[in-house]
């Protein structure tokens, strides 16, 4: 008997419910909290300030920009997906997004996988 051959990622669907979760914390409980259990965010804000000025907090935007998109390239890569390789297979630009991401190149910490057993590499040789 013959072995079937390995799912191949594309063909499976991503799992949607951890992104609605982490968005509905980030989006829908994060903002709600009373100001007192902010002590963290009202520390970094305050630290940034004073460290290096009213510049440093145009910087936090892009920061967490940077990391959102980190996450979520990383996310997809290890479940099979770019939006770059599948916009390359058929000869288009990668979708728009209203923020833009799009044109940034891929922030993915992983390379893309392309079967489900398929091992996770990181793009940095010195992290392996």
């Amino acid at each position: 008997m013959a072995n079937p051959e390995p799912e191949r990622l594309t063909e499976v669907d991503i799992p949607k419910l951890p992104l609605y979760l982490a968005f509905g914390v980030i989006f829908g409980v994060a903002p709600m909290l009373p100001n007192r259990y902010n002590r963290d965010l009202v520390y970094l804000v305050s630290t940034i300030y004073k460290r290096v000025g009213p510049l440093g907090l145009l910087g936090i935007p892009f920061c967490t920009l940077a990391m959102e998109k980190t996450a979520y390239d990383t996310y997809t890569a290890y479940h099979g997906r770019s939006i770059y390789a599948d916009a390359a297979k058929k000869n288009e630009p990668p979708p728009q997004f209203p923020s833009g991401g799009a044109q940034l190149p891929s922030f993915s910490l992983i390379e893309t996988r392309k079967l489900v057993a398929d091992p996770v590499v990181f793009r940095l040789p010195w992290v392996q």
